[in-house]
């Protein structure tokens, strides 16, 4: 039987989290080096809060409901988004009006994708589970790290630090 999951539940959680500078720099940081889907890093913590492991096959789902989402929008958003530092002959004014502009149209992507996710997710959470937030959320995150072949020090140093914040 499915849960009932409340993506602007997961949308509010995902701000509060990330906007603590460790996160934000972990989550960042796997992204650019690993290709980590943030908001799946992000809906995996989500879960651990309200008691939930995320199995291998809620995994997949969750990837699976945002990948062509990511690939054709968030992807080239975030592309273009960074690129504008590049272009020195553009008032610094203009790219920083622009950039605003693009990191608004890319946040409400990201909030797209989050209930993608949740959408995904509803039919894989079974059951309450009592451990802590922190260990639901590192079996989580764990099995991520091990589909993005993810194996250098800093991966698990990113890992910890978005498990700190829980």
């Amino acid at each position: 039987m499915a849960i009932r999951l409340n993506a602007d539940d997961f949308w509010e959680f995902s701000l509060a989290i990330y906007c603590r500078e460790a996160v934000a720099n972990a989550c960042l940081s796997l992204q650019d080096r690993r290709g980590a889907d943030v908001n799946m890093l992000l809906a995996i913590c989500w879960l651990a809060r309200s008691g939930y492991a995320v199995s291998d096959a809620a995994l997949e789902s969750g990837l699976a409901a945002t990948a062509p989402w990511a690939e054709s929008v968030l992807r080239p958003l975030r592309a273009v988004r960074r690129s504008l530092a590049s272009f020195a002959d553009v008032g610094g004014n203009d790219r920083q009006s622009i950039k605003h502009g693009l990191l608004s149209v890319e946040l409400e992507a990201e909030r797209v994708a989050q209930q993608k996710i949740v959408a995904a997710l509803a039919g894989h959470m079974n059951g309450l589970r009592a451990e802590p937030a922190r260990s639901l959320a590192a079996i989580g995150l764990d099995l991520y790290a091990a589909k993005m072949s993810a194996g250098e020090v800093q991966d698990r140093a990113d890992l910890d630090a978005i498990l700190a914040a829980l």
